[in-house]
């Protein structure tokens, strides 16, 4: 395993980024929970989501539990994405850089970013859906909001992506140098 000249701030890094991932991984499930039983939380959220298309939309129980479905799609690749996180800052606390299990842990956080800015219109569009399909005729919606925060994470997963086939090509010629001597 190759020695880094700055491996201690790397160290020190990572285990701050573990702690932080974690605290974020608990408090988006907590609030994620929580906003589909506070009512207002929920209208904040459908604001967030829906813009002026989520400000009348009438919160029924059936259609909370039909919000909290759909949301539940990109919440949980999210979460997925950060606990890959977590563990790939927990592989650099311990000095595993290019290792098999690193990259494969990059690759998977890359993927759900990736998956984020799919996620992002679908879940949009469907807590519309969700919302209005039981209006009468005439009174149901259908929106499609994309935004550049969408586009943006297209990217950066795929930066990500290509970071972690670099880091896998690194890993290879790594492994094949140390078997030379």
């Amino acid at each position: 395993m190759p020695a880094f000249a700055n491996s201690d701030r790397l160290r020190r890094f990572s285990n701050a980024m573990v702690i932080v991932t974690s605290i974020g991984m608990v408090v988006i499930a907590v609030a994620m929970c929580l906003v589909f039983f506070v009512p207002e939380w929920t209208r904040n959220l459908l604001l967030a989501r829906l813009g002026e298309a989520g400000r009348d939309l009438t919160l029924t129980p059936g259609r909370v539990a039909a919000g909290a479905a759909v949301t539940a799609v990109p919440v949980g690749v999210l979460l997925f994405g950060l606990w890959q996180a977590r563990a790939l800052f927990a592989d650099f606390a311990a000095g595993r850089v290019f290792t098999p299990s690193s990259v494969r842990r990059l690759r998977n956080f890359a993927a759900c970013v990736m998956a984020q800015a799919a996620l992002g219109p679908l879940s949009s569009t469907a807590l519309l859906i969700a919302f209005t399909l039981s209006n009468p005729p005439g009174s149901r919606q259908l929106g499609i909001a994309l935004s550049t925060n969408d586009y943006v994470a297209l990217i950066v997963g795929g930066v990500l992506l290509a970071v972690a086939w670099v880091m896998a090509e690194a890993a290879r010629i790594a492994d094949e140098n140390a078997s030379f001597v």
